[in-house]
């Protein structure tokens, strides 16, 4: 886990990464509820099914860790896909050596003993796109729009990867105290693919797509984290704005509701317009 503390525009925000899924669920089984909601009603565990899209805070955290079956199902049939492993893509070299399928001429007759001419595949170096999608979906979206919205995201990085480049992929939620003309504001984002791993649908359907991932697990979170004020108690806080967003972290923003034709995707310049 890392913290920072920033101003933006005479805003005060906590700027919270982790590295992994694991960590993220680390922290908030380990820490204790903090002094802003330790007599509260914790909305992680009090909403219901129909705005979460789970029974109880437990078992939005075993599709956590043992994935999100149904999701998964739904992402390959829409996706129309096998998982598979990356490609890696090469590049024909041209090397001298004592061996090869034609000499070099003007090796050989300067008595140069690697005047012998090959060609290997080399590897070439995949450049590593940050992708972070907000999830800071307000009470007014349905679990059904946040579903749509995340598959987009999985879609834009397999047209990404298949190109040749390697994706990190977060998850970010930002939120903000409300009415207040110098609010505290707290964002979070959560790693839950390494730019060195292949797309795992299974491991990535629960914290993509699910609404319990913002509505349950990102609502502990709040509850958790010590420097949460007061004020987040009702209604837990207000989204930042995704230009804030922008400014936090590095890598490019995936924003809540994207109105885009994701076929129309062709290279990362097209994610800056987004």
């Amino acid at each position: 886990m890392k913290a920072d503390r920033i101003e933006y525009n005479s805003t005060d925000i906590d700027v919270i990464s982790y590295k992994s899924i694991q960590e993220f669920y680390n922290y908030l089984i380990n820490t204790p509820i903090n002094k802003s909601f330790r007599w509260e009603e914790l909305k992680s565990v009090k909403n219901d099914y129909s705005f979460t899209g789970t029974n109880s805070f437990d078992d939005a955290v075993d599709l956590l860790k043992n994935g999100y079956k149904d999701g998964s199902s739904k992402l390959q049939k829409r996706l129309k896909v096998e998982e598979t492993k990356m490609v890696t893509i090469t590049k024909r070299k041209t090397v001298y050596g004592v061996q090869g399928y034609q000499p070099c001429v003007p090796l050989y007759l300067n008595g140069v003993p690697t005047n012998m001419i090959t060609t290997v595949n080399k590897p070439v170096k995949q450049k590593i796109v940050i992708l972070n999608k907000d999830v800071s979906y307000n009470a007014l979206f349905l679990k059904d729009e946040i579903e749509e919205e995340s598959i987009k995201a999985f879609r834009i990085i397999r047209k990404l990867e298949s190109q040749g480049y390697r994706c990190e992929l977060n998850v970010v939620l930002g939120t903000s105290e409300r009415f207040k003309s110098n609010p505290r504001a707290f964002a979070c984002r959560v790693r839950i693919k390494s730019a060195d791993e292949r797309l795992n649908i299974s491991k990535m359907a629960f914290p993509l797509i699910h609404p319990s991932m913002l509505r349950r697990l990102y609502f502990r979170f709040i509850e958790v984290y010590p420097e949460v004020t007061k004020q987040f108690t009702s209604g837990y806080g207000v989204p930042i704005k995704a230009d804030v967003l922008r400014e936090l972290y590095d890598g490019y923003l995936l924003p809540k509701k994207m109105d885009i034709d994701v076929d129309k995707i062709r290279s990362i310049d097209d994610l800056k317009n987004i």
